[in-house]
C-alpha cells in the first residue's frame, strides 16, 4: 500500500487538498517546461516530459501502451487530441498481450452517434468501462508508474489554446503525482455509472418529468414518506428512484445530488 493510500484513511478533506495541490503542480510543471528550467522547489525535469503536436503525442501514447505490463487506467474527457478511439491499434495490441484496461468516459461523449458502437467494440475485446459526469482531466495511467496528461481545452478560460495552437501533453513519472492521479481515478471509477445505464440516460435524457418532480420535492426537504404521498407511490419506490438519481449523477449522498442537480441544470 502506498503512502497516499495510507493517507486515505485519515479522512477525505486533507487528501482532497493534496490532490488539488498536485494538480496545480502538474499545471505549473507544464508552464515551466514551456518557458525554461523549473524554478527551485518545483518538480525535477526528469519527472516531467512535455510533448507538443498531435503526431508526437500519438507516438508517445503508443510507446506508453507498448510498455504496459499489467494495466492501463484512463479518464477519457473531451475530444480526441492525437489518436481517435477507432484508430487506437496500440490498445488492441496491449489487450491481446494481456494488459487490463479500465476506462471512464465523459457522459457528454455518449451523445455522439459513433460512440455506442465503439464502446461495444472495446467491450467485446475485454475493456472494462464506466461513464461519469464532469471528468476533471484527460489522463492515461500505465501500471500506476507513468501517466500521460492532456489538458482539457476550455475556450472560455483565459489563456486557453486557440484552434490553430498545437496540442500539448505531459508525461509524468513523479511518484507523488502518480499516486494522486491514481487516487482520483479510483474515486471516479467507484462512483461512475455502468455503461448500459449511461447509454439509456443519453438516449432518454437524464431525467423524466417524474424524476424532476421527485427531485424538486427532495430538495425542498420533503421526507420519503411525504414524497410518496405526493407522487402516489410507496416509500420504497421513492427510495429506489432516489438511488437511480444518485447513480445517474455519479454521487453517493442526497446532498451531493442537490449540488449536481444545480450544476447540471436538472431543474
Amino acid at each position: 500500500m502506498t503512502d497516499v493510500q495510507n493517507r486515505c484513511g485519515e479522512g477525505p478533506d486533507p487528501f482532497e487538498g493534496l490532490v488539488l495541490r498536485r494538480l496545480d503542480e502538474i499545471r505549473q510543471a507544464l508552464r515551466c517546461a514551456e518557458t525554461g528550467p523549473p524554478p527551485p522547489g518545483t518538480l525535477a525535469g526528469t519527472d516531467v516530459e512535455v510533448v507538443t503536436g498531435a503526431p508526437a503525442i500519438a507516438e508517445r501514447y503508443a510507446a506508453l501502451q507498448r510498455s504496459a505490463r499489467r494495466e492501463i487506467l484512463a479518464l477519457s474527457a473531451g475530444p480526441a487530441v492525437a489518436v481517435p478511439a477507432a484508430a487506437n491499434s496500440g490498445q488492441r495490441e496491449a489487450m491481446r498481450a494481456g494488459v487490463r484496461y479500465r476506462v471512464v468516459y465523459e457522459r457528454d461523449t455518449l451523445t455522439h452517434s459513433d460512440t455506442p458502437p465503439l464502446l461495444e467494440h472495446w467491450a467485446s475485446l475485454g475493456e472494462e468501462m464506466r461513464v461519469a459526469f464532469g471528468l476533471p482531466l484527460k489522463v492515461v495511467l500505465v501500471d500506476r508508474a507513468r501517466a500521460l496528461v492532456v489538458p482539457l481545452v476550455d475556450d472560455e478560460r483565459e489563456g486557453a489554446p486557440g484552434k490553430d495552437d498545437e496540442p500539448t501533453a505531459t508525461v509524468l513519472r513523479s511518484r507523488p503525482l502518480i499516486d494522486a492521479l491514481g487516487w482520483i481515478f479510483d474515486r471516479v471509477w467507484d462512483s461512475a455509472l455502468p455503461v448500459p445505464v449511461a447509454l439509456a440516460a443519453a438516449v432518454d435524457g437524464p431525467l423524466t418529468a417524474e424524476d424532476r418532480r421527485l427531485l424538486t420535492l427532495l430538495l425542498n426537504g420533503y421526507t420519503d414518506q411525504a414524497i410518496g404521498s405526493q407522487l402516489g407511490v410507496s416509500e420504497r419506490t421513492v427510495q429506489r428512484r432516489v438511488r437511480r438519481l444518485l447513480a445517474l449523477a455519479g454521487v453517493r449522498s442526497r446532498l451531493q445530488l442537490g449540488w449536481h442537480a444545480a450544476r447540471h441544470h436538472w431543474l
